[in-house]
């Protein structure tokens, strides 16, 4: 039986495998952490001394971590002529790292520097991890060149070798292989997405990788959580019930409808709409107990706002089924621009209470919002319904159906950016970006960061340059 064409290219994995082939080992195991934004601020005076006598180089400051943790990661760092590879956490005063209880906490244990502004006297221990390890201390001379905001966001000093030698002179070298690299990323995901339909089937597995989707970093886990705990067939009746019961079981079961009202004002209707549906149809319905504490993200992102536009999504493909529904969308004869606004139009837009709220008793916005905003929409439909899509027309052998995928995915247009992808582009494009950068150039920045630029910002014994060579000179 002949081989049924496949447009997403797995290339991409075979110059992973060649790079980690060629790629010289360091001396320390590379911790393997998402990190967030890079440290641009990479100038430091030659030789260092730490405390304890060691001689530093510092090969890479590493990458800014604004989550919890240690604030820069993957940092590379000689000590006595030997390279190792760790985070670095800055302090004014050797005290801080007690005060802050990292001596406690197992985040802190790959610390290979503490830097501090102030030199501590002789009575002041030294910074040591949950593991009872003594980390090495840098007195930094000069307090501006850590603690200036200013300079956090500037060009550094030194780009990637990609973005001097291949990004400026063969562009279109280096777009086919983020192109190359966002393709193996769906892959990736599809493959993991395939593995739990063989578990729980398509539209559990589907509905559970939307959810994720619909939050952001700080809440997958939530999100995944209240989708297993109200699975997708209950989902879907309670959707074909009445247009709010779903919003209310998705709400009830996250904790986020509360029960007695709390505030000293009046409900609103939508609230008393909410207790009333809950007790007449969900009586005795539970809650999780999970944590939703705010971040510094936009009130309009409240995860009562996102969970209540997926249960408009839900509702909205609960006639067909959600992956029957989709599947009609991927299958039908449409250019990719029609494609997606389809697809789009089953979010809906900004209607209701979550139109106009963030909370149940906050001010009301300025102007109405969706729940599921343009961004997060264009996130949901690249990292969850394509991934979903290319799974099951893996699963069936399904050519047309990869082939629309495929056209699709690269006409998609580019998520809000994240820190990712505002890092890669700074290192990668100092001079502006020499193209279009489109979801697929998105995901190929972020499976780069990963493979790649993560744990070696200093490009030390880098292979992608040997492979952007190929993939110039056509041997790819």
């Amino acid at each position: 039986m002949a081989a049924v064409p496949q447009q997403f290219s797995d290339h991409y994995h075979r110059l992973l495998e060649q790079a980690n082939a060629m790629t010289l080992k360091e001396t320390a195991a590379i911790p393997e952490k998402v990190l967030q934004r890079m440290w641009q601020r990479a100038v430091f005076p030659e030789p260092l001394q730490s405390l304890e006598g060691h001689t530093l180089q510092i090969l890479a400051p590493g990458w800014l971590n604004t989550s919890g943790g240690p604030d820069f990661s993957n940092a590379q760092i000689t000590f006595n002529g030997e390279t190792f590879t760790g985070d670095v956490e800055i302090h004014r005063n050797m005290r801080d790292w007690y005060d802050h209880r990292h001596h406690e906490d197992p985040a802190y244990n790959d610390v290979t520097l503490h830097v501090v502004s102030t030199p501590p006297d002789e009575k002041t221990p030294r910074a040591t991890t949950a593991a009872g390890r003594t980390i090495a201390t840098l007195v930094w001379p000069g307090e501006e060149a850590l603690y200036d905001t200013d300079t956090q966001h500037a060009v550094p000093a030194h780009c990637g070798a990609c973005a001097s030698e291949i990004v400026n002179a063969h562009p279109d070298v280096f777009r086919k292989f983020l192109a190359l690299a966002g393709e193996w990323r769906m892959l990736e995901k599809q493959r993991r997405l395939r593995a739990r339909m063989d578990t729980v089937g398509p539209d559990q597995a589907i509905y559970e990788m939307f959810m994720v989707a619909c939050g952001y970093s700080n809440y997958k886990e939530q999100m995944l959580r209240v989708a297993r705990a109200l699975p997708y067939e209950r989902a879907r009746q309670l959707a074909q019930q009445t247009p709010q019961l779903l919003e209310v079981a998705l709400l009830r079961i996250a904790g986020l409808l509360p029960d007695p009202w709390p505030h000293a004002e009046e409900p609103p209707p939508h609230y008393v709409q909410a207790m009333t549906a809950l007790r007449e149809h969900l009586p005795g319905l539970g809650t999780l107990e999970l944590d939703w504490r705010k971040t510094s993200s936009r009130p309009a992102n409240n995860p009562e706002r996102r969970l209540a536009g997926a249960a408009r999504f839900l509702t909205r493909t609960a006639d067909y089924g959600l992956h029957q529904k989709l599947e009609m969308a991927w299958r039908a004869p449409m250019t990719p621009l029609e494609r997606r606004r389809a697809i789009e139009a089953l979010f809906g837009g900004a209607m209701g209470f979550w139109a106009h709220q963030c909370t149940w008793n906050g001010a009301p916005l300025a102007r109405p919002s969706a729940p599921l905003g343009t961004g997060r929409i264009r996130t949901i439909i690249g990292n969850a319904l394509v991934p979903a899509a290319l799974a099951w027309a893996r699963l069936q052998k399904s050519a047309r159906l990869e082939d629309h995928l495929h056209e699709f995915f690269a006409a998609l247009p580019g998520e809000a950016e994240n820190s990712v992808h505002r890092t890669m582009q700074q290192w990668l494009f100092p001079e502006g970006k020499p193209f279009r950068i489109g979801f697929r150039e998105q995901q190929g920045l972020m499976q780069m960061h990963q493979d790649w630029c993560a744990h070696n910002p200093s490009c030390r014994n880098c292979t992608v340059l040997v492979f952007l060579r190929s993939l110039e000179t056509g041997d790819l």
